[in-house]
């Protein structure tokens, strides 16, 4: 088991290194706020935040994933399949980590040796640099969250997940701590059903750890509701010095805020004490973030011992977001994988909704373009042009051709109704030119952008070349554009 990076013992706490680890240190570190930290086990923000294309769908990204792996499953033709998964991924670049998790759902529902089938796979996939860690990590995760109901249709999931893991760890996909993130369920399922073999001992060992982490943590957890001593409860955790383990402590730790007798006190002793241990580094990104990814996964079953645990938890999430404990990336990425099902992308959307000022400076491309459309048609209704700018400043910090393309649609829009718009449209340009909304090179990026587009608009709008021609006198007579537009401004003296 070498080669799976087992030095005996599981839990070892170690520093962050640039291959992705589970965990970071134990100990005081004046470090970022975790939504401000760069990386962590699930991968980074611009990772987190990529999409599909906007001609793609999941149903069809799933399909598309079923038919290359089912035919593998069949042929075994191990190089075509990942040529055919590269292909696929180079279009939905986003969905590494879907793939992961369909491969690992048709392998457990077959028949024998498909779990050695689809670590070869993923081993091939790994060295081709198709598939990366991150990605295979949250291919996991969604798996680790949606286990009971895999079993459902699957009696023996558990054995054929816990395979999977095993190869992947031989084959130096995952590291060895993935196994302290397996639900408790999954470790007690192969402790019970596996041969005594050196991975059976590993599971033996940190089901056992565990145990006693998750006993100190209880006892901690209760003590710090009673005397709200943070301190306290960190020096336990460095005393304890299981790093791996401290995403349960998260869980439980909002869990058990939800059972406190008033419902507000609860929460806040809750995010002033993780508030507390990320300042000091005890807790981290990873922490946090797998904490999140088990509480949302679990939210119908919790709603049995507390009726209103989506409500308490869509609370917990916003603190956590706007206290930059977790980042939209993260929580919209939970939400691609519909972490928790229709329960928690219940929370999730509840958050999304609640906290515009947050979700809005990492919209989809989709939701971009509805967000502004949205926009332009509420000014021409009202002509609040500083309710634009406010809108603007809650979409900010805009790409160079998200600028662009909210100044060619305040135009084109215009463009498409009546005099009225195309003059509200031109005192718009020059509202948010002088209040340094947007700057005269988004202006000029938005004109160039329009005559881009322009064979596309003349077919809705015939005269258009004629209607941006007269948005171009007025824009420069209006000081919005430079006279010498479009030719290349000239670099001062």
């Amino acid at each position: 088991m070498a080669s799976a990076g087992y030095g005996g013992g599981v839990v070892a706490c170690v520093p962050q290194h640039d291959s992705l680890p589970l965990e970071g240190g134990c100990g005081k570190h004046a470090e970022l706020l975790p939504a401000r930290t760069k990386m962590s086990s699930f991968g980074d923000d611009e990772e987190l935040a990529e999409e599909l294309p906007p001609n793609r769908t999941l149903q069809r990204f799933q399909e598309d994933a079923k038919s290359i792996l089912k035919e593998y499953f069949v042929s075994l033709a191990l190089d075509d399949t990942v040529v055919s998964v590269q292909e696929l991924l180079a279009s939905c670049p986003s969905e590494a980590d879907e793939l992961g998790v369909v491969a690992m759902k048709i392998a457990v529902d077959r028949e024998k040796d498909t779990s050695r089938a689809v670590v070869t796979l993923f081993d091939a996939l790994s060295r081709s640099n198709v598939l990366d860690r991150s990605a295979l990590i949250r291919s996991f995760e969604k798996i680790f969250c949606t286990l009971e109901d895999l079993k459902i249709d699957c009696p023996h999931a558990e054995k054929g997940v816990l395979e999977i893991i095993q190869g992947c760890m031989e084959a130096g996909c995952v590291e060895t701590k993935l196994l302290t993130k397996l639900p408790e369920t999954l470790l007690r399922a192969g402790v019970e059903e596996g041969t005594q073999d050196d991975f059976h001992a590993m599971l033996s060992k940190t089901i056992s750890e565990l145990k006693t982490f998750k006993h100190a943590a209880g006892r901690c957890i209760e003590e710090y509701f009673v005397t709200s001593n943070a301190e306290e409860v960190g020096t336990v955790l460095q005393e304890l010095g299981m790093c791996t383990y401290h995403h349960e402590f998260v869980k439980k730790a909002v869990t058990m805020s939800f059972s406190q007798s008033s419902e507000l006190a609860g929460r806040e002793a809750v995010l002033h004490l993780l508030t507390t241990l990320t300042s000091e580094g005890i807790l981290t990104k990873d922490d946090i973030q797998w904490g999140t990814t088990r509480l949302l996964g679990q939210v119908s079953d919790l709603s049995l011992d507390y009726p209103r645990c989506s409500e308490m938890l869509t609370e917990v999430i916003i603190r956590l977001l706007t206290d930059e404990l977790v980042s939209v990336p993260f929580l919209r990425r939970c939400r691609l994988l519909r972490i928790g099902d229709g329960a928690g992308l219940k929370v999730l959307e509840a958050v999304q909704r609640r906290t515009p000022e947050y979700s809005k400076k990492q919209l989809s491309t989709a939701a971009f373009k509805k967000e502004i459309q949205n926009m332009i048609l509420e000014y021409f209704n009202s002509g609040d042009q500083a309710e634009f700018g406010r809108c603007i400043r809650e979409l900010t910090p805009l790409s160079p051709a998200q600028s662009a393309e909210l100044v060619r649609k305040i135009m084109v829009f215009a463009m498409e109704r009546t005099v009225k718009e195309c003059e509200l449209s031109l005192a718009l340009l020059v509202w948010v030119i002088r209040h340094e909304e947007l700057t005269p090179k988004d202006i000029e990026n938005g004109f160039d952008d329009m005559y881009r587009h322009m064979p596309d608009i003349q077919l809705d709008v015939p005269d258009a070349d004629q209607m941006a021609r007269t948005f171009v006198v007025e824009a420069m007579k209006n000081k919005v554009l430079r006279e010498t537009w479009p030719d290349p401004e000239e670099p001062d003296e």
